[in-house]
């Protein structure tokens, strides 16, 4: 895989401060790019919902019945 070489002093700057190969700061920067794109997703579908009343309404609904039901429960106990 080729680079341009402004991003290959940046890799290399990153190796040395990390003290680590560029091999390892590149899977390390992949593997957080995945966690980031991941977030971000999920961080749209979350901002979608809660632009849709109803089923916003539904989200907030089911842990208010979760923490009923575990109530009633320990009350039987």
């Amino acid at each position: 895989m080729r680079i341009d070489s402004h991003t290959d002093e940046i890799l290399s700057a990153l190796a040395r401060e990390r003290n680590e190969d560029k091999k390892q700061v590149l899977a390390h920067s992949v593997e957080m790019l995945r966690r980031q794109t991941l977030l971000d997703a999920l961080c749209e579908a979350y901002r979608d919902l809660k632009n849709d009343p109803e089923a916003w309404a539904t989200e907030v609904a089911e842990p208010a019945e979760w923490q009923s039901a575990a109530l009633e429960s320990l009350e039987d106990e």
